[in-house]
């Protein structure tokens, strides 16, 4: 506070403490988050904490432009982003490939379901995992009749709750905070097992708590466990995609943050927006909402292409595509020269590759 200057004896210049004092104050605490952060990555496998460490320059003093902090801060600031940087890279390995892509997929799938669930309120939505869902309820409530009297009232219960299980259990899967890992052997099984509990808790809130009520949760749960499998299974092959960094993915947020870290590409920052080509399991481009298209496909691919192919070609791209007051270049007719770019990027790939390896060995 010290080397803050004093607007000395004008009576209308502003008075730069409290704002100095402000924006020092969150400082502080962003450090102070920074640290919580790393220390939860240091303790075991957090996808959550990752996933706030990704998207931690996006908030707090500076945020948007570092200029726009006060001058005797910005060294801090700067700091802090550095601190930011390597602590994400310190960890990078962790998160990127094996069961953290199998659980970024466990969660976009559940995402895709969710958001269906979402669009088609009011009334239930239909879809055949829930259909089987529905027989399998009607055959436990069906047995249980013949046991039970008063089983009407498990019937009305089941009728007015289903669609709250089927939500609680979505949301169970796509929660970001860490699961309890106790004894099962990956994150992902950790998570499966969160999913079991909610849709338990949810059911037994409705029904009675009896040893049919517990085969039920197990019916169910292995159900929609084989239908999320089997959709992350079927839809992850890759396909080359164009982000419109205007606009946001139907991922929880920030999880969306680690689906570029999982795929990286090209990028082109345009103000506080980023661009980007890269190729990502299809599943992904499902995600977004129905006015919207942040994800745009442009063409299957059996390449591997590496994030300089991807850079190279969005570089060609004209930088009056990308103005902020007029849509996307991929959202017009222009789009279609974006094959031809990444082509043209993976020919000079291969051309490099084949002029480095004449000069590593020039007897080939």
């Amino acid at each position: 506070m010290a080397d803050v200057p004093e607007p000395g004896g004008c009576r209308r210049c502003p008075n730069p403490f409290p704002d100095y004092y402000t924006q020092a104050r969150r400082l502080i605490s962003r450090m102070e988050e920074l640290g919580t952060l790393a220390d939860r990555l240091d303790s075991g496998h957090d996808l959550e904490a990752y996933c706030d460490v990704l998207a931690f320059g996006r908030h707090g003093p500076g945020a948007g432009d570092p200029k726009d902090a006060h001058r005797l801060l910005r060294k801090p600031l700067a700091a802090l982003g550095v601190a930011r940087d390597r602590l994400a890279q310190r960890h990078a390995d962790a998160y990127r490939g094996g069961k953290a892509e199998e659980e970024l997929l466990l969660i976009g799938t559940a995402a895709l379901l969710d958001s269906d669930f979402r669009r088609r309120r009011p009334g239930k939505f239909r879809l055949p995992w829930q259909e089987t869902w529905e027989e399998i309820c009607e055959e436990a409530l069906d047995a249980q009749e013949l046991k039970d009297a008063s089983s009407g009232t498990a019937r009305y219960d089941y009728q007015y709750g289903f669609d709250r299980w089927c939500e609680r259990w979505l949301k169970a899967l796509m929660h970001l905070a860490p699961a309890k890992q106790r004894n099962h052997s990956s994150p992902v099984a950790a998570r499966w097992a969160r999913a079991h509990d909610a849709l338990e808790r949810a059911i037994k809130r409705d029904l009675r708590d009896e040893p049919w009520v517990a085969r039920l949760v197990d019916q169910l749960h292995d159900t929609g466990r084989g239908m999320v499998a089997g959709i992350a299974a079927s839809m992850a092959e890759p396909v080359v995609v164009v982000y419109d960094g205007r606009e946001a993915i139907d991922l929880p947020w920030p999880a969306q943050y680690l689906l570029w870290t999982q795929y990286p590409g090209g990028v082109r920052q345009v103000g506080h927006s980023r661009h980007r080509l890269t190729a990502l399991p299809r599943l992904f481009t499902l995600l977004d909402g129905l006015s919207r298209r942040s994800l745009r496909v442009v063409g299957d691919t059996e390449w591997r292409d590496s994030p300089a192919v991807y850079q190279e070609a969005l570089n060609n791209v004209p930088k009056t595509a990308f103005s902020p007051k007029a849509h996307c270049w991929w959202n017009t007719n222009a789009a279609g020269r974006l094959p031809h770019l990444l082509s043209m990027a993976r020919a000079d790939a291969i051309s490099a590759q084949r002029e480095a390896q004449r000069a590593d060995a020039p007897w080939r």
